[in-house]
């Protein structure tokens, strides 16, 4: 899928002369950290991890970052989660983008009537709730229904929002949501997963990334191994939202 060669691509561009200084693969979440840079998160899709030993062969520690981003495109999931991380890392720690990022919740910039129909692919709790009662309708696509959901996708009604999980960048699904997205106005991608790399998603449905960036890389290395997930990783104080517009 070109999304995925572009992103590493454009990594790899800014993973020139650094190294990675440590990784980690939690529960729920895998954490990079660079020498003198950035750290990064993916999502952990653990439905597509190996049994026993049969995975990666890849060693990550103290290696050149600009090599193992390329292991995004590996068959191997691990390699896979690891190199999101990695570039997470790289994309988030751009002091320049960040000055265009605001913590303003884009729902609160994006116009929403009560005749509205909004896809959400991935079911964010806290979104939900604040959509309740603002549209006429939430269509939540979640993993475990593939029947159910091929046909709510094949009927959508018009809409006026799509709130996307960047989960769908770690187990490489997002591409197979894109015809999905193509019409409608506003598409938010959203999560710890996301890359923030305007760059790259300029060129699809996307409008927003609402990723985050790391206040404390040691207090969250130390949740990860903990098995903690994103409520901790908040409310512990490791990661801030970043909320970027996508110029087009």
């Amino acid at each position: 899928m070109r999304l995925y060669e572009d992103l590493v691509d454009k990594a790899v561009s800014l993973a020139r002369a650094k190294r990675i200084k440590r990784v980690v693969l939690g529960l729920h979440y895998a954490l990079a950290e660079l020498e003198r840079g950035g750290s990064g998160l993916s999502f952990v899709d653990r439905e597509f991890l190996s049994f026993c030993c049969k995975d990666s062969e890849v060693s990550y520690w103290k290696q050149p970052a600009d090599l193992l981003v390329k292991a995004y495109l590996s068959p191997s999931r691990t390699d896979t989660f690891l190199a999101l991380a990695i570039m997470n890392a790289l994309f988030n720690h751009r002091k320049e983008l960040l000055k265009e990022a605001t913590n303003v919740d884009p729902l609160e910039m994006i116009p929403l009537k009560p005749k509205d129909d909004v896809l959400m692919i991935g079911f964010f709790q806290p979104l939900f709730q604040k959509l309740q009662g603002r549209v006429k309708r939430i269509i939540v696509i979640e993993k475990g229904n593939p029947e159910e959901n091929k046909r709510a996708l094949e009927n959508l009604p018009p809409l006026s929002l799509g709130i996307v999980t960047s989960a769908t960048l770690a187990n490489k699904s997002f591409h197979e949501y894109l015809p999905y997205l193509e019409n409608i106005s506003e598409v938010i991608l959203m999560g710890p997963s996301t890359p923030l790399c305007p760059e790259v998603f300029k060129y699809t449905p996307v409008t927003w990334l609402c990723g985050v960036s790391v206040k404390d890389s040691e207090l969250l290395f130390r949740l990860v191994c903990e098995g903690k997930g994103t409520l901790s990783f908040f409310k512990k104080g490791a990661l801030e939202k970043v909320n970027l517009k996508v110029k087009k």
